[in-house]
């Protein structure tokens, strides 16, 4: 498990395209990233990240995404893991499309997890009924 820093930068050669980069210590400002978020466990953010845009997926090596940067940026903030965001461009800061599928995001997160959680409990259940049924 490796610790460090997914931030997300402007596709260069790629129109309306992000690309993915991580980095051990905070990259500077003249990478010009769009947010810098810190993870405990970097290889599986960039999973859940890749998870959340996969249909969007560009290029496999260069890790670049069809997508503006407000949401690549909400993607990354509602990743269910351990994270804090060390940086956020203003211009993605101010965009009311970041809020809002941040919001959307973590909604459909919790809804899947609780129909996972209905789905074991009643798993559980029917194990329990088809212990008793020779009784």
């Amino acid at each position: 498990m490796r610790a460090g820093y997914l931030y997300i930068t402007a596709c260069r050669d790629l129109p309306q395209a992000v690309c993915l980069r991580e980095a051990a210590v905070p990259p500077g400002l003249s990478d010009e990233a769009g947010v810098v978020v810190y993870f405990q466990d970097l290889d599986a953010a960039a999973m859940h990240f890749h998870a959340g845009l996969r249909r969007r997926l560009l290029d496999v090596d260069r890790k670049a995404y069809r997508a503006d940067m407000a949401e690549a940026a909400a993607v990354l903030d509602a990743i269910d893991l351990h994270h804090h965001c060390a940086y956020l461009a203003p211009d993605v800061a101010a965009s009311p499309a970041l809020a809002a599928a941040t919001d959307r995001l973590r909604r459909k997160h919790l809804r899947v997890r609780r129909i996972f959680d209905w789905v074991g409990i009643l798993a559980l259940l029917l194990l329990l009924l088809t212990a008793l049924l020779p009784l």
